[in-house]
């Protein structure tokens, strides 16, 4: 096998353990004995993949989605492995026998949302794209400046 080969596969199980680390994840954030520091670099992570000012500009082809990946991955790790051994052991577990607070949460979810959750659930990889469009600054002005246009022509064609 090739060295690209090899980062695909190690991508692949990277990837389809992705759900056993968001288990584990939503575990600790909502048990109180994480302690609220590292709760706070879980959230400044996220706020830096959300937020459209990076280090790398997301313009930049492969790098500038590589930049905010690599930061939650690296926050994601650490998150984890600074959690109190005993509660990331516990929180572990359950991701992995499927009794994790997530699993809960979702099947709590789906009663609430009923048929609703499940379109979501189907609509979630165009939701994610837009999010994507939404990163970009010139498609943000572009969309806000055809809102506005639009505002404005319905304004201007009402009857007094």
């Amino acid at each position: 096998m090739n060295l690209s080969g090899m980062r695909y596969m190690r991508l692949a199980r990277l990837v389809w353990k992705l759900p056993t680390y968001a288990r584990i994840v939503w575990g600790l954030v909502r048990d109180p004995r994480t302690p609220l520091p590292l709760k706070g670099l879980l959230a400044a992570g996220l706020a830096y993949v959300v937020v459209p000012i990076d280090l790398i500009p997301d313009a930049i082809p492969i790098l500038g989605q590589a930049d905010d990946l690599t930061v939650l991955l690296l926050v994601l790790d650490l998150f984890i492995a600074n959690a109190p051994a005993d509660v990331r052991a516990e929180h572990s577990e359950r991701a992995h026998n499927g009794t994790a607070d997530l699993d809960r949460d979702l099947a709590r979810l789906r009663q609430l949302l009923g048929s609703r959750y499940d379109e979501i659930r189907d609509r979630l990889p165009d939701l994610l794209e837009r999010y994507g469009e939404l990163r970009d600054n010139k498609f943000v002005k572009r969309a806000l400046s055809d809102w506005r246009t639009r505002r404005l022509q319905g304004k201007g064609s009402k009857p007094a």
